[in-house]
């Protein structure tokens, strides 16, 4: 995008989505029997010798927001004046006497060369919060996220990156290759090949499994300019235009690049401890399998469709899966066409990439849902984020305060044709699905520009299936002290 239609976009906003109403079991998401999860199980596992299969991690996130509260607590005693405020003493109380119950606690003890209680006792916490976070130390405050310590298994540490390593043997183990992609930020791109090299080592003993592991980085012609209030362009000290990363919905380049025949997308910070793998594991071959079911009959409709071997019968067939399986309506539209304008219809409603997508019970966690979503191209399922909801408007405020499921980023995607052939995923994007947020740039307000984001915008147009999961299969560490909750504290 260059710059004058990024001004221009800046000035004229973008739109925001039309909420019709939440996506309920029954009505947008699919609710699982267990004799049909172990179907959908087998029918994956039955299917793996036969596919390419990869996951996804988008892993250039740095760690700064996890530690925010500690980073907090460094900037209050680099002052000359250190005077901790109630919540600061709150939030120093709760660091001090979990201390030992962090995964990097011996880490951290280490580089201190001495108990974190002993330092902390001299009121040197200064050093402690230099140690954990600074550059000098184990900069936890600037790596990313990937690279921050998950979990302690007696003398074994995990970082986030590395329990990615032990979750896809699971269920990515395709003739004995374990096939990975993350996107990385390349100042770290070293320190990502040395994880993988020990997390590889110690898995293909253990699991004899191989590993082809890839990496790419978020393309710097994606990164947008940033605007003051006025909508003019903000700039550096040397006058160059102020750039910066456009959001996850960047990395659709990353993922277009990708030729498997089914990826799971899963966020760096969702992992838990091995004990809870199981769980994991299973349903991510349910979704693989739902995947599957539903590719093989819109493979078998798009093939009849091209070549015109339909009939009547076949055609009511096709709406009567449409409507079944995949929720979607299309007796309005093919109301008034008949023959050839039918069949071209048909096709085209199906001849698209397919998500099946993981959705918990909402428990009040920050990010988006599943909503049915009124948009040019008609009622769709869509995942929606809170900054794409018009919170202003009572109506609109209401549908998304009373949404039932929360989209955790569970996905597995199919992004080949009945061909075999690879969609073009840049087709599929709703331009309009952007975002525009305010930041602060030093003292001064700053609006910036997200492009639409990965599982928003840029898969708006793809065939979407949302199945219930277990909230035991949605584990993410957002904050430090999440850390602290069961599924990371290993036994």
């Amino acid at each position: 995008m260059d710059i004058q239609k990024q001004i221009e976009r800046f000035k004229k906003g973008y739109p925001f989505r039309r909420l019709i109403r939440p996506a309920t079991v029954g009505d947008g998401i699919r609710k699982l029997e267990k004799d049909e999860s172990q179907v959908l199980k087998q029918q994956y596992e039955d299917s793996l010798p036969e596919i390419s299969v990869c996951k996804f991690v988008p892993a250039s996130g740095a760690a700064s927001r996890m530690f925010r509260d500690l980073s907090m607590l460094r900037e209050t005693f680099s002052s000359d004046e250190a005077a901790l405020d109630p919540e600061g003493k709150k939030i120093l109380e709760k660091f001090l006497s979990n201390a030992a119950r962090f995964p990097f606690a011996d880490i951290l003890e280490q580089r201190l060369g001495e108990k974190i209680e002993k330092v902390s006792s001299s009121e040197n916490f200064r050093l402690v919060f230099d140690t954990l976070l600074g550059a000098n130390g184990l900069g936890y405050g600037s790596v990313p996220k990937g690279l921050v310590p998950f979990h302690s298994y007696g003398g074994e540490r995990r970082t986030a990156f590395c329990e990615h390593f032990r979750e896809a043997t699971g269920y990515t183990n395709s003739h004995g290759t374990v096939s990975m992609h993350f996107t990385i930020p390349p100042a770290f791109a070293e320190r990502f090949a040395l994880e993988e090299k020990e997390a590889a080592s110690l898995l293909s003993y253990e699991e004899g499994v191989s590993f082809d592991v890839t990496y790419s980085v978020q393309d710097p012609e994606t990164d947008t300019i940033a605007v003051a209030m006025d909508n003019t362009p903000v700039t550096d000290a040397d006058g160059s235009l102020l750039r910066r990363p456009a959001g996850h919905g960047a990395l659709l380049k990353n993922l277009n690049e990708l030729f498997y025949d089914c990826i799971f997308i899963k966020n760096i910070d969702n992992v838990a401890k091995e004990k809870l793998l199981p769980d994991t594991v299973r349903w991510k071959k349910i979704l693989g399998g739902s995947l599957f079911s539903i590719q093989k009959r819109v493979f078998l409709y798009t093939e009849a469709l091209s070549s015109s071997w339909t009939s009547e019968a076949l055609e009511r067939e096709i709406v009567s899966f449409c409507r079944e399986k995949l929720f979607m309506d299309l007796s309005q539209e093919l109301s008034g066409l008949s023959g050839a304008g039918r069949r071209e219809f048909l096709f085209r409603a199906l001849h698209r990439p397919i998500r099946v997508c993981g959705v918990v019970k909402n428990a009040g966690e920050p990010g988006g849902g599943p909503f049915w979503v009124e948009g040019e191209r008609g009622k769709s399922l869509q995942i929606v984020e809170s900054a794409e909801v018009d919170r202003d408007s009572s109506s609109q405020r209401h549908i998304w305060e009373n949404s039932t499921h929360f989209n955790p980023v569970d996905i597995v995607c199919g992004v080949k044709d009945f061909r075999g052939e690879k969609f073009n995923l840049t087709g599929f994007v709703d331009p309009e699905a952007g975002i525009i947020t305010e930041k602060t740039l030093g003292t001064k307000k700053i609006k910036v520009l997200e492009l639409p984001g990965l599982w928003n915008g840029s898969m708006s147009g793809w065939i979407t299936v949302f199945v219930e999961v277990p909230s035991t299969t949605f584990n993410p560490v957002k904050t430090v002290w999440d850390l602290l909750k069961d599924p990371h504290q290993v036994e």
